[in-house]
């Protein structure tokens, strides 16, 4: 195209580098790291060779983006969250999440609302659970939430109707800190109508995060992915309620594969097919969780975290 002019990486700042190399890529790409940890995990370089058709593996479409993305597109991402206060967490940056960056395929950028700041020195749990729960369910999650959030645990969930929105609300009405992982860009009312409980989380110390641009559309196959941060942000991941076929299965899963513990809280119900996934479960060995200690007994076995927990009950004694 006449207008389009080749990013200048010698002169960018890193951020705008980070941002071309979503844009060009796309979020969640795999190929994404291969190719930084090919550059010696140098942006600049690895950018480079993106844009200089150095790389023999990228699709057609990501060709075509090398070569068509504007600084233009760049800058304006950069403007649009600048006055809606996203903040733009580059996979090098101070506040990206140790636990998060440590996962096999992290999200290269965050776009974040609200504060990531101090995570490395929290300890963080993840919640999760179904839309369509029982009353046994939300009574649980506030039973589960409340303590550890005295014990100043960070939880973190998906933002979803159901019982990931109890997960936040009880964190919040704790006085803890809570990260929300978009199925969205950060941008999008989604879920609809989920405005107040954001910005309850920003206004509380936490943040809404998303690896998507700011105004991306959300579809069914990225929660997949999406799930891939809730875990990774966290020591390990509680189920709460899940059936059979569940998004919050591949959350564990994900969870498994990057060597994070995995807690399910045992069915109300054997009989009841709303129970199957977290029946599995504690069949194929996730720690079965009857209250939070559970929970804190089971992180023990985990350095940072039992360094964690043992400062914090020393505190509390």
């Amino acid at each position: 195209m006449s207008d389009y002019i080749k990013p200048d990486f010698e002169e960018s700042i890193p951020v705008e580098v980070w941002l071309w190399l979503l844009i060009v890529m796309g979020p969640y790409n795999p190929k994404t790291m291969l190719i930084l940890s090919m550059y010696d995990y140098d942006v600049t370089e690895a950018a480079k060779a993106v844009r200089d058709g150095k790389i023999e593996f990228l699709s057609d479409d990501e060709t075509s983006r090398a070569k068509e993305t504007r600084n233009s597109s760049i800058y304006e991402i950069m403007s649009l969250c600048k006055k809606n206060n996203v903040k733009i967490v580059t996979l090098d940056s101070k506040d990206y999440p140790k636990l998060l960056r440590n996962i096999e395929n992290p999200p290269v950028v965050l776009f974040c609302a609200g504060d990531l700041s101090g995570l490395d020195k929290a300890l963080t749990v993840s919640a999760v659970g179904t839309r369509d729960a029982s009353e046994y369910s939300y009574n649980v999650t506030k039973t589960l939430i409340s303590p550890l959030v005295k014990l100043g645990v960070v939880v973190t969930s998906g933002l979803a109707f159901g019982l990931d929105t109890a997960v936040h609300k009880a964190c919040l009405d704790a006085g803890g800190r809570t990260i929300g992982v978009c199925g969205c860009g950060i941008l999008v009312d989604y879920p609809k109508g989920s405005g107040n409980l954001k910005r309850r989380i920003v206004e509380s110390g936490g943040a809404v995060i998303s690896e998507l641009l700011p105004f991306a559309k959300t579809w069914g196959g990225y929660f997949q992915h999406r799930n891939r941060i809730i875990s990774g942000l966290s020591y390990g991941t509680v189920v709460i309620e899940a059936g059979e076929v569940s998004g919050c299965l591949l959350t564990a899963q994900h969870a498994v594969e990057q060597g994070r513990e995995v807690f399910a809280v045992p069915p109300h119900s054997i009989l009841e097919a709303r129970y199957a996934g977290t029946a599995a479960l504690c069949r194929e060995g996730a720690v079965p969780v009857f209250g939070y200690i559970d929970i804190v007994n089971a992180l023990m076995k985990d350095k940072d975290a039992s360094e964690y927990f043992k400062k914090v009950l020393g505190r509390k004694m």
